[in-house]
Order: structure tokens, then C-alpha cells, then sequence
């Protein structure tokens, strides 16, 4: 199951206003904070968590606006990789899905071809999120920790919109977000600072694959790479 939490922007793309009356696929959180969600996940009345092991994958999403294109950007809570994309139709969030699904899943594929993950294995942890992901749930909340990275990927998205041109076709989109990935983070319950896209791998070996696939020898490997491609944002920021 997915869930997107929403910021404000976000849950204002969500919504749209028909005869004076607002329609949103937005509905009540079961918690507070997405870290109460995370701790002790909720599911809706018509979906078995057994069938799925209780998988849950929580998102932020946040909506920006850069020379009259509306981007939408979509952190994971837990490795802070974002997948960023345009905005379609407002208040659509069909369309949302099937772009989100789309890049998400060619974001995975080049992550896992890169580091020596054949073919037919890549199908088969494809294959285990249909499997495990089969509902999504919108709702109206955000993180300031997660906010935060995704101000920093915002940044990042201008820049390249006004020096290097318009994000506009999904395998520009897709090289952005391959990026921002190799950004380091920091938090508050991080005892180093960590990389996004290494913890979205180690999250498709323990959540989704499981720990016998071939991902779980490819995030040994990344692993135990050499810190490279480090941004320092002070050094960037001129």
C-alpha cells in the first residue's frame, strides 16, 4: 500500500471545485504524524494487511511552480529519495499514479541494472511490488524533516529549469532524480549521513524482494563503495 502524505501545496493540487463543491481524494489520517503511521500502520476496512505483510511505503508530497510548469515531488519518508515529475490535470490523481508508478519503477530498474542486477531478477522484484502494492491512500500531512529535503531538491529543480533548460520528458526527469538520489542526508534519528539511493535499494531488499534476492548483495556492494559524487551545498550555492 501506498500512502502520500500531502503538503498544503499538494493537497491543493488535489482538489478542485465543481458546482461549489470541492471534490479531493484526500481523506482523514489514521495518526497525527506520519511517524506514529510508520510505528503502527493503519490499513482501510476493504484491504487484508495479511495479503501483503503489512506493507505499507510512506510518502511526502509537495507541489512547486517554475515558469508556469507545475512539478510534483515525491519523497520516500524513509530513504528521502524523491521522485520528481510533472504535474498533470489538477485533481487528477489517476494520472498522478501512473506517472508516479512509471518513474518509480524505471527509477529501480536503472538503480539495479547499474549495479549488476540481471534482467529477469529485476522483473521478479517488479513483479513483488505489483504484488504487495494493490491500494494508495492521500492524506492531508506533512514532516518538517522530510520538508526540509524536499526544499533542498526544489532548489536544485530551479536551478537546472533556469540554467539548463526544462525538465519536461520523463528521461530527463528520471537523470534528476538519479541526482538528487546521490545527494547525502542527514537526521535525527541517523547516527551518519546516509544516501538517498542507497537506502531506496536497501528498502526494495528488505521490504519488497526480501533479503535472498540479488538487490541484497547489490546494497552490500554499494555498501561498501568509497564516498563519491559528495555535494557540499556550500561549496554549490554561489
Amino acid at each position: 500500500m501506498l500512502v502520500f502524505n500531502c503538503t498544503k501545496a499538494a493537497a491543493d493540487f488535489f482538489t478542485v471545485t465543481r458546482k461549489g463543491e470541492k471534490i479531493s481524494c484526500l481523506e482523514p489520517a489514521p495518526h497525527k504524524t506520519i511517524a506514529e503511521s510508520v510505528a503502527t500502520p493503519v490499513f482501510p476496512n476493504d484491504v487484508e494487511a495479511q495479503e501483503n505483510g503489512s506493507f505499507q511505503w510512506q510518502w511526502v508530497v509537495h507541489c512547486v511552480s517554475i515558469k508556469r510548469k507545475k512539478y510534483l515531488m515525491v519523497m520516500d519518508v524513509h530513504s528521502r529519495f524523491c521522485i520528481t515529475l510533472l504535474a498533470g490535470k489538477k485533481g487528477d490523481q489517476y494520472a498522478f499514479l501512473n506517472a508516479f508508478e512509471s518513474i518509480l519503477k524505471s527509477t529501480f530498474h536503472c538503480l539495479a541494472h547499474e549495479n549488476g542486477i540481471d534482467e529477469a531478477e529485476i522483473e521478479i522484484c517488479l513483479d513483488s511490488y505489483d504484488s504487495k502494492v494493490n491500494t494508495c491512500a492521500f492524506h492531508a500531512r506533512s514532516d518538517r524533516s522530510v520538508q526540509g529535503h524536499l526544499n533542498d531538491v526544489h532548489w536544485h529543480l530551479e536551478r537546472h529549469c533556469y540554467e539548463d533548460g526544462m525538465l519536461l520528458d520523463e528521461l530527463d526527469l528520471l537523470n534528476f532524480n538519479l541526482f538528487t538520489g546521490q545527494i547525502p542526508r542527514n537526521a535525527k534519528n541517523r547516527k551518519a549521513l546516509f544516501f538517498p539511493y542507497r537506502e531506496f535499494m536497501r528498502f526494495w531488499q528488505a521490504q519488497i524482494q526480501g533479503d535472498n534476492s540479488a538487490v541484497h548483495n547489490s546494497v552490500h556492494v554499494i555498501e561498501n563503495e568509497k564516498l563519491s559524487n559528495i555535494v557540499v551545498l556550500s561549496d554549490y550555492r554561489k
